[in-house]
């Protein structure tokens, strides 16, 4: 118990719900995505994606690309991103914690276009487009 009548005690009183309060809110936050953080991961996602090939089929969703990319960015907390398909290359990219949602478009291009596997899964190149809202 602190002691009110002594200086020391009085500055612990005065410090001990500051150091609380600011241990609360760092923990909230690192448990939380923010929409800057959000924002960031998409962008920083597209980027990665558009700068390397991709082992990926045209005929299948690739919601995996995209997860794989965010976290790989290492920026949020990771857990928490939802990455929906609307059938026609968009996806949308949310979290619970925003209201921001973001629509990430995937065009895939094949490295090698004479050389065409009908079943086999081939290196693309991927273009990725972002805007704000939802597809």
């Amino acid at each position: 118990m602190y002691n009110p009548h002594n200086p020391v005690g009085r500055a612990l009183i005065a410090i001990a719900p500051i150091v609380a309060i600011g241990a609360l809110y760092s923990l909230y936050s690192s448990w939380h995505w923010s929409e800057a953080e959000l924002r960031t991961a998409v962008h920083q996602a597209a980027g990665a994606l558009n700068t390397k090939a991709q082992y990926a089929s045209p005929d299948e969703p690739q919601d995996h690309l995209i997860r794989s990319a965010l976290d790989e960015t290492g920026t949020g907390p990771g857990p928490g991103v939802s990455v929906r398909g609307d059938g026609t290359a968009g996806y949308t990219i949310s979290t619970e914690d925003t209201d921001t949602t973001f629509c990430m478009h995937l065009t895939l291009a094949p490295v090698d276009p004479d050389k065409r596997f009908p079943a086999a899964i081939e290196r693309h190149h991927v273009i990725a487009t972002v805007t704000e809202d939802s597809c």
